[in-house]
Formats: structure tokens, sequence, C-alpha cells
């Protein structure tokens, strides 16, 4: 009920400066998560056939220290008790030594495929297995804002590369729209060491999303919208840090 994997990061996961790159992070519990499901009985075959699908509804990253293409990277990941229809699933993030790199918690749902609809999970009998006694106690993703203060938007359709095998954008792809948003000398001197995502809406192809973007002291945050519904929210925490 608990998996632990090991990464080398290739480069083509760093940025500029040669750290694991925030969207790589998502992905990466993205594809951990999807193989601990399917080890749990949960995966994504078995739910196809049955309709249904998991869908991220938010997250919450913290790092203390980002790794780069020399550090080996452990992730850990365990699943809690299902709350109000949501699944939490939690990680952590270690260096060879047993050093705690970062943490994160997510919530999941899930999703008829044809209705695209949440899915009560007793409706479909589906029961996830969790850990008596988890590694670590973890809060859950903390609620994400709207940008307030100073906002610039901009505009966005979805390309080929943003769909996943949902039809829809990554939840990856969000955090790399939002971290275009900041300029790279903000990059260069510093770290986002939390980073929070609420998904409230799919955007899929053939949509416009509206991105409103904030920066505030060392706060950032980005909300995408359709027709002034909101799809998604991004909250960060920026921290200087000298390389």
């Amino acid at each position: 009920m608990i998996l632990t994997e090991g990464k080398n990061l290739s480069y083509n996961e760093l940025d500029f400066k040669g750290l694991w790159k925030p969207e790589n992070i998502f992905l990466t519990m993205q594809d951990v998560a999807g193989k601990h499901a399917e080890k749990l009985g949960v995966g994504y075959e078995k739910l196809k056939k049955m309709g249904i699908t998991w869908v991220l509804i938010r997250t919450s990253l913290k790092m203390e220290k980002y790794p780069d293409a020399y550090t080996p990277v452990k992730i850990t990941t365990w699943p809690e008790p299902e709350k109000r229809m949501l699944f939490p699933r939690f990680f952590t993030f270690q260096d060879d030594a047993g050093n705690l790199l970062g943490t994160a918690s997510t919530l999941w749902a899930l999703m008829d495929i044809e209705a695209r609809t949440l899915v009560a999970p007793a409706s479909k009998g589906i029961m996830v297995q969790t850990p008596a006694d988890p590694p670590l106690k973890l809060e859950l993703p903390s609620k994400v804002k709207l940008p307030e203060g100073e906002i610039t938007e901009s505009t966005i359709c979805p390309k080929y590369s943003d769909l996943d095998i949902n039809n829809h954008v990554n939840n990856s792809r969000y955090i790399d729209w939002f971290c275009n948003q900041i300029p790279l000398d903000v990059h260069a001197r510093g770290i986002l060491s939390e980073i929070s995502v609420g998904y409230s809406k799919e955007i899929r192809s053939g949509q416009s999303v509206k991105l409103e973007f904030s920066w505030n002291d060392n706060q950032f945050r980005m909300a995408g919208k359709e027709d002034d519904q909101v799809c998604f929210m991004v909250n960060a925490t920026w921290k200087e840090e000298k390389l």
C-alpha cells in the first residue's frame, strides 16, 4: 500500500539552471500514482472498461531543494481514506542519503469518460486500500486563490502537446503555462518553494483560455478562464536562493 521508486533525472527534465523542472515533477507524480493504482487494482485500464477515469482535483507541492541531474531521487507515494468522493494521495521526495527534498499532497476524483462528470466511487464499487501507518503525516492540499492587485492578461489555445490520454489539457501543462509567466531573471534568482493548483473545469482542444496573472512580493497567482468561468488556478511562493 506504499510504493517507493528510484529515479535518475534525465537532462530533458531539467530547466536552464539544471534543476528538476516543476512541470516534470507533476508528470512524475502522475506516472508514479498511475503505477501504484495498477498495483492496488484501480488502474487506468480497469477503470476505462467501467467508463471512468482518475482526474486530479487539487495539488500542493512543497520543495525544500530541487534536485539536479547528479541527485538520484527516491519517490514514495501512498493513498489515504476517501473523503467526500475525493481520494487523497501523498508523496515524498528524498535524495539517496534519505534527506527530504520535498513533499506533495493531491486530491483525486473519478470522472465518467462520456458524460465528463464526477462519479461517486460507491456507485462503481471502487475502493482504495490505504496503509494503516503512513510514512509521514501531511496536510491535504491548500485552497487556491484568484489573482489580485495588478493583473496581466493573455490568451492561450491548447495544442497537441498540451493534451493527454483523457483528451484534455494535462495537469502538468498548467504548471508550464504558469512558469512561463514568471520572468527568467526571477527564476534565475530563486525557486518556487510551494506550488498549489486547483482544477475546477477541464480544458479541451478548441477552447480559448484567458490567463490572468498577478505578482505581489513573493506571491504569484494565475487563473485560467473560459467565458469568465474559472477552469484552474495556480498559486506559488517564490524564495530567493543562491546557486
